[in-house]
């Protein structure tokens, strides 16, 4: 049990996750409806993983992703374009800022409270099944739960105590959030006015900082 707990865990480490859950908790706006579709997708994404790998080891898959993965990260023509692109993406938002020093209003639109937040779930479901460490988490988490027990009502429980690991900072999360209701409303007021704020200085930076490095790289480690 408490195998599956730290696997349960460990899939939910996810800076994406946790990015879209304050994202969520920062809006305020049908903050239960919206996180329990972004869970419904990590859980669901994770149980069709777990079904795929059953019977199948992933060992040979992950090598070979490592080794062009590996191959990628090695040509130094990759870093050169990747950086060169970047250089001129940032000079053009640059441009454009002294052309348009105003940011160009955003369109908000009201969400619709009945309508339920698919993207969320697609976020979630991708999160589960996306990435080197998803892939030996849930295969490794499917082989334990079958060598427990023959029992299918004993393995649906340890899968239960995978879940609920899974799910649980998230959850915990936002019921902290809904105790401090003070607190609440002053991250909310200061997270609406920080999404109206022109980001594309902090964009141009950003991408002038990549540029440099991956050419930095092109230019002294692949040498």
């Amino acid at each position: 049990m408490p195998t599956l707990v730290g696997f349960g865990l460990a899939l939910g480490f996810s800076p994406v996750l946790y990015g879209a859950t304050a994202d969520i908790l920062g809006r305020n706006q049908n903050v239960r409806a919206r996180l329990t579709w972004l869970l419904s997708g990590l859980v669901t994404g994770a149980t069709v993983l777990a079904l795929v790998l059953h019977g199948l080891n992933p060992a040979n898959l992950l090598a070979q992703v490592h080794d062009r993965t590996d191959a990628v990260v090695e040509n130094r023509f990759v870093d050169l374009t990747v950086g060169v692109i970047l250089l001129l993406v940032a000079a053009g938002m640059a441009l454009w800022v002294q052309i348009v020093p105003d940011a160009p209003p955003r369109k908000v639109r009201e969400p619709d409270q009945n309508a339920p937040p698919a993207s969320l779930f697609v976020l979630g479901f991708s999160a589960a099944i996306v990435g080197i460490t998803t892939l030996p988490i849930m295969y490794l988490t499917g082989r334990l739960v079958e060598s427990l027990s023959t029992d299918p009502f004993l393995r649906l429980i340890a899968y239960s105590v995978f879940v609920v690991a899974l799910v649980e900072p998230f959850v915990l999360l936002a019921w902290i959030w809904s105790r401090f209701p003070v607190a609440t409303t002053k991250v909310t007021e200061a997270y609406g006015r920080m999404l109206a704020w022109d980001f594309r200085w902090v964009a141009c930076a950003l991408m002038t900082f990549g540029g440099l490095l991956l050419i930095g790289f092109t230019l002294f480690v692949h040498r």
